[in-house]
């Protein structure tokens, strides 16, 4: 990394004092310091001698002790040239020569990532913003925060480094407040609440996360209150203390009220409309401006179709939340009669409690075997995420889940 000398010409020169008594690696002091810099970002700047502990330049192993200095020098992040700005359409809520607050809409990622760099709201971005490019660097220049591909409303963007820094520290101290409106099933028997819980990757599938004991995970608490009892679904309103990946997904599944229309934390088929996504909107997004520090408050109204599915929702809790009865398929009718007899049959239910038996294809060969024509698809299908489990591609039932279709 090639850049002036240290603390010369523009950029950030943090200085900080190591408070504890036992002592800890620079490297790793460094990145619980500056949690919106990656660990390999700290070390690229360890290695170019951008960090000195009591005026000498810093190695990665460097033991700090109790009242050292440390001197943190960030110079500004060199251009992405190779990121093409495209004409995609921003809805903006709020935009000045500092900062631009948008109203992310589903099915747009964030930022580019490997193998994908194009069509992300960043290269939006760098359409709608000339001067955007070096900010923050990593594919991700000026990205304050992040929303998942299909969550949408409120996020904001620096449009200078100083804007930038200032921003994400407002994240850290939790002086900007994100606050979120969600669609859940079920109904929460409380009124409102707190999900204290780490999240780390999920311990059998790396593609997601999950709330985690074992100490991998990192802290993550989430508030939540109701606004409205909508039949077998609620509307609940979140706060975020911490700013997790997927933080409020994993938090309501955890709670066993997962988002509707999630594609990865709840196995629900049957919706009442179509969604693109889950149910989850950034409807409001507070901070202090990084430059007059004025607190500005900006809303994003519901997209379309969270509009809709509250919309029939409510139709459907007004009228009594039933939907009018429909003739059962064969399928259905032999599913329902395999799972009558299971409730009846001890045998059967101690043949279908073995480990082997909880796989989803294993019960439907058992339901087979007792004469009753089942498949695995149909099964799940009808358990529409209760009654099953999802786990490396697969689906296994849950203890005596016989007993929870009644």
């Amino acid at each position: 990394m090639s850049a002036p000398a240290f603390g010369e010409g523009e950029g950030e020169l943090l200085t900080l004092t190591y408070p504890k008594p036992l002592p800890m690696r620079l490297d790793r002091w460094l990145v619980a310091q500056r949690p919106e810099q990656s660990r390999s970002h700290i070390q690229k700047f360890i290695d170019a001698g951008y960090v000195r502990v009591n005026d000498v330049t810093g190695r990665a192993k460097t033991p700090l002790r109790q009242g050292d200095t440390v001197e943190l020098w960030m110079p500004p992040p060199e251009p992405l040239d190779y990121l093409k700005p495209e004409a995609i359409p921003l809805d903006v809520l709020y935009e000045d020569q500092h900062l631009i607050v948008l109203n992310k809409p589903a099915g747009l990622t964030v930022h580019p990532a490997p193998g994908n760099k194009n069509g992300t709201l960043v290269n939006g971005l760098l359409h709608h913003c000339p001067d955007l490019p070096g900010i923050g660097g990593e594919l991700r220049p000026g990205i304050v925060h992040r929303l998942d591909k299909d969550t949408t409303g409120c996020i904001v963007v620096a449009k200078s480094q100083e804007a930038l820094v200032k921003l994400q520290i407002q994240i850290q101290k939790r002086i900007a407040s994100r606050e979120y409106l969600a669609v859940v099933h079920g109904q929460p028997a409380a009124d409102s609440g707190t999900i204290v819980g780490a999240i780390g990757r999920h311990p059998a599938d790396r593609k997601k996360y999950a709330v985690v004991s074992d100490g991998s995970g990192r802290h993550a608490c989430t508030h939540w209150r109701l606004i409205e009892r909508l039949g077998d679904y609620a509307l609940l309103r979140f706060k975020l203390d911490t700013g997790r990946t997927h933080q409020i997904r994993v938090h309501c599944a955890h709670m066993n009220h997962p988002i509707v229309g999630d594609p990865t934390y709840s196995r629900a088929r049957r919706l009442p409309v179509a969604l693109p996504g889950q149910a989850l909107h950034a409807v409001q997004l507070g901070l202090n401006h990084p430059i007059s520090g004025e607190r500005l408050v900006c809303e994003a109204p519901l997209p379309p179709p969270f509009e809709k599915l509250l919309a029939a929702l409510r139709r459907r809790t007004q009228t009594g939340g039933a939907t009018p009865p429909r003739a059962l398929s064969m399928a259905e009718q032999n599913l329902q009669a395999f799972i009558a007899a299971v409730q009846q049959d001890p045998a059967l239910q101690q043949q279908l409690a073995s480990t082997a038996a909880a796989d989803a294809d294993e019960v439907a060969s058992i339901a087979r075997s007792a004469g009753f024509e089942v498949h695995p698809g149909e099964l799940v299908s009808y358990a529409d995420g209760a009654l099953v489990e999802y786990e490396d591609e697969d689906y296994f039932m849950k203890p005596s889940w016989w007993a929870l279709t009644s």
